[in-house]
C-alpha cells in the first residue's frame, strides 16, 4: 500500500514538474523588453564585467547580480533583440533550478518525502507570483533563488553547524545583496538569525556573522562600483527611505500592510495563510525550547521585508499625492515575493500532509477574516483602482486584471461588491477561498478521517491548488501582455537605423538633452534608444561632428545648416537628425537614406 502511494507523488512530482514549467513557457512566449529602467539599467551591467563599452543609461541605480549572470551572453550575439530572447529562456531555466533547492527546503521544514517536496515546490513555481515573472528580464528569478538556497543552507546550519556552513550562508546571503540593493534587509535579517544561533554554537556564529557582515559590505561596495560605471551620479534608488517613513501617517501603513498581505493571499489562492499558521506554531515550539530554529529564520527573513516593502510605499506621496497615480503601489507584491515563496511552500507542504488541525483551521480563517475585512472595508474604498498598474509588481494580484474598472471613479470609492467598479477586490478575495474551503469541507468530512480520507484530501487539495494556481498565471498572463504591448515602441526608423549602423560601425550617435516638449519622457526614451541602437554606444551629450543625433523638431540639430530630420519618428516629439559629413553623403549616394521630412537651409 505505501509502495503504491510513494509511486502516486513520484508520478505527481514529474507531472507537476512538467505543469510548471509548461505555464512558464507559455508566460514568457512572446515576450518583449517593457522595462526601460529595471530591465535595461540591470542587464546592461553585463557589459561592464566583460569590459564591453556601455553606454550611460538614465537610472536611480540597481544592482548587477543579474546582469553580471547574464554576462556571457553578450559573447554570444551583439543583438539586443536575439539577447533578451535568450535572457528570457536563462530565466526559465533558473525558475526550474528553483524547485530543487526549494524541494529540500519542503523535507527540512515539513518533514513531507522528496517526491511530496518536489510536487510542493512545482505548484509554488507555478502560481503567479513566480510565474508571471518568467514574462520579464528582472532581478526576482535570481534573488528567488539565491533567497531559497540561503534558507536551505540555514536550515542544514542548524542541523549540523560547521563553519564550512555558516561561511556558505554568508556568501549566498552577499550574493543576494548583490543582486538588489533591497536585499539589504536581508541580509540584517540573516545577522539577526545568527546572534539566535550564538546559543547553539556561539564560536560558529561569531565566524557567521563577521563573515556574513564582510561578504555584504564587500558585494554592497561593488555593486555601487558597478553602479558608478553607468550612472554619472550616486545611487539614489532608497534615498531618503527614512525620512518617508519617519513622516509617513500610521494610517497609511494600515493601507500597506493590509494591502501587500492580501496580495500575497490572493496570489497564493490563501495557501500562504496557512503557511504562516504552521511555521508560526512551530516557531513558537522553538521559543518553548528557548532556540530560534529554521521556522525562525522563515519568519525573521519574510517579516523583514513585509516591513520594509510596507513601509516604503506606505507615505501620503505614494498612495494619495503623486501626480501620476499608482494603483499597485497600494498591494505591492514584488519586494516580498521571492521571501514569501517558502510560506507558500509550507502551506502546500500542509496540503499534502492532509493536515486537518481545528486549530490550524480555525486559525487561517481567522487570519483570512481579518485580511480580507479591512481590504475590503478600509482599503478598497480609498485605493485608486482605476489608476495605473504593473503586472510584474502585483503578480499575485494580477489574474483579476479583468474585474478593474474602465474609466476613473472618484474616492472614497464605493464598497467592493460583484458588480460595482471596485469589484476587482471581492471577486479576487472570494476566488482565493476556494482552495481553503475545499481543505475545510474535506476535513470535516466524517468518512474521511481515516488514513486514507487523509490521502484522498491530499491528492484533491493539492490537486486544486495546483489547477486553480495555474489557471491564475495564465489568466495572468493577459495582462502581462497588454503591458507589453504598451511599451513595444520598435518602429520601423529604429530598424533603418541599426541596419545603418551596421553598415557604417563608425558612425557617432549620441542624444540632445536639450528638448524641452519631450523632457518629462527623456529619461525613458534615452534609455530605449540607448538599449536599441547596441552595439552602438549613444552618447549622453551631442557635438558637433557627429553623425545621427536623437532630438526634437525644435532642437539644435536643426539650427545646423545641412542637416536632415528624417520622416518617421522613434517616439512621438523624438526625432532622428543626420548631421553633414561622410555618413550623409554616403547614404545619399548609395540610396539608402530613409525618408526625410526637411532639410535644414
Amino acid at each position: 500500500m505505501f509502495r503504491g502511494v510513494d509511486r502516486f507523488w513520484r508520478i505527481a512530482a514529474v507531472v507537476s514538474v512538467v505543469v510548471a514549467l509548461a505555464i512558464n513557457v507559455y508566460i514568457a512566449w512572446g515576450s518583449s523588453l517593457s522595462f526601460m529602467y529595471d530591465e535595461i539599467g540591470t542587464v546592461i551591467h553585463g557589459r561592464t564585467v566583460l569590459g564591453l563599452e556601455s553606454p550611460q543609461v538614465n537610472t536611480p541605480g540597481y544592482y548587477p547580480g543579474w546582469g553580471v549572470l547574464l554576462a556571457p551572453l553578450w559573447l554570444v550575439t551583439s543583438d539586443v533583440f536575439t539577447f533578451y530572447r535568450i535572457a528570457i529562456v536563462v530565466g526559465l531555466a533558473i525558475s526550474m533550478l528553483t524547485i530543487w533547492p526549494l524541494s529540500r527546503v519542503a523535507v527540512r521544514l515539513s518533514g513531507v518525502t522528496p517526491a511530496q517536496g518536489v510536487v510542493a515546490a512545482s505548484v509554488v513555481t507555478a502560481l503567479p507570483p513566480r510565474a508571471i515573472q518568467a514574462d520579464y528580464v528582472l532581478s526576482e528569478r535570481l534573488i528567488t533563488l539565491l533567497v531559497v538556497v540561503a534558507t536551505l543552507v540555514a536550515f542544514r546550519l542548524w542541523e549540523k553547524p560547521t563553519y564550512r556552513g555558516v561561511l556558505l550562508l554568508g556568501l549566498v546571503t552577499a550574493l543576494a545583496l548583490f543582486s538588489h540593493a533591497r536585499m539589504q534587509v536581508f541580509v540584517a535579517a540573516v545577522l539577526l538569525w545568527l546572534v539566535f544561533f550564538l546559543v547553539r554554537q556561539w564560536r560558529i556564529a561569531l565566524v557567521g556573522l563577521v563573515a556574513t557582515g564582510v561578504l555584504a559590505v564587500a558585494a554592497n561596495e561593488a555593486a555601487l562600483w558597478f553602479h558608478s560605471q553607468l550612472v554619472p551620479w550616486r545611487f539614489v534608488q532608497a534615498q531618503d527611505f527614512l525620512e518617508k517613513v519617519t513622516e509617513a501617517h500610521p494610517r497609511f501603513w494600515v493601507d500597506t500592510f493590509a494591502g501587500e498581505a492580501w496580495t500575497q493571499m490572493v496570489g497564493s489562492l490563501g495557501i500562504v495563510v496557512v503557511g504562516l499558521v504552521v511555521v508560526t506554531a512551530a516557531f513558537w515550539k522553538e521559543l518553548r525550547a528557548r532556540q530560534v530554529g529554521k521556522a525562525g529564520f522563515v519568519l525573521i527573513a519574510a517579516a523583514s521585508m513585509y516591513v520594509l516593502s510596507c513601509l516604503n510605499w506606505g507615505t501620503e506621496h505614494a498612495l494619495f499625492t503623486m501626480e501620476w497615480r499608482r494603483f499597485d503601489y497600494w498591494i505591492y507584491g514584488r519586494y516580498i515575493d521571492p521571501l514569501f515563496a517558502v510560506l507558500v511552500l509550507a502551506g502546500v507542504c500542509a496540503a499534502i500532509q492532509a493536515v486537518r488541525s481545528r486549530a490550524v483551521l480555525v486559525s487561517t480563517w481567522v487570519v483570512v477574516a481579518g485580511i480580507s475585512l479591512v481590504t475590503i472595508f478600509v482599503v478598497a474604498p480609498d485605493a485608486p483602482t482605476w489608476a495605473y498598474t504593473t503586472p510584474a509588481h502585483i503578480p499575485g494580484a494580477i489574474p483579476w486584471w479583468w474585474a478593474l474598472p474602465d474609466g476613473r471613479f472618484p474616492q472614497p470609492g464605493p464598497i467592493p461588491s460583484l458588480t460595482n467598479d471596485n469589484r476587482f477586490w471581492l471577486i479576487a478575495t472570494l476566488c482565493s477561498l476556494v482552495p481553503l474551503l475545499v481543505w475545510t469541507l474535506l476535513a470535516a468530512l466524517p468518512r474521511l478521517r481515516t488514513q486514507a480520507g487523509d490521502r484522498v484530501r491530499a491528492i484533491v487539495v493539492t490537486a486544486v491548488v495546483l489547477v486553480l494556481g495555474t489557471t491564475s498565471s495564465a489568466v495572468a498572463d493577459g495582462a502581462s501582455d497588454e503591458f507589453h504591448d504598451r511599451f513595444d515602441n520598435v518602429t520601423p526608423v529604429v530598424g533603418e537605423l541599426r541596419s545603418i549602423l551596421a553598415d557604417h560601425p563608425e558612425a557617432v550617435v549620441a542624444y540632445d538633452n536639450n528638448c524641452p516638449r519631450q523632457r518629462s519622457s527623456m529619461n525613458a526614451e534615452r534609455n530605449w534608444l540607448m538599449w536599441w541602437m547596441l552595439p552602438t554606444i549613444v552618447k549622453r551629450q551631442w557635438e558637433w561632428g557627429d553623425d545621427i543625433v536623437f532630438s526634437c523638431p525644435e532642437g539644435e540639430p536643426a539650427f545646423v545648416t545641412g542637416a536632415v530630420m528624417l520622416r518617421d519618428r522613434p517616439f512621438p516629439y523624438a526625432t532622428v537628425w543626420i548631421l553633414p559629413g561622410d555618413l550623409l553623403d554616403s547614404l545619399r549616394e548609395s540610396g539608402e537614406l530613409p525618408p526625410v521630412a526637411r532639410t535644414v537651409k
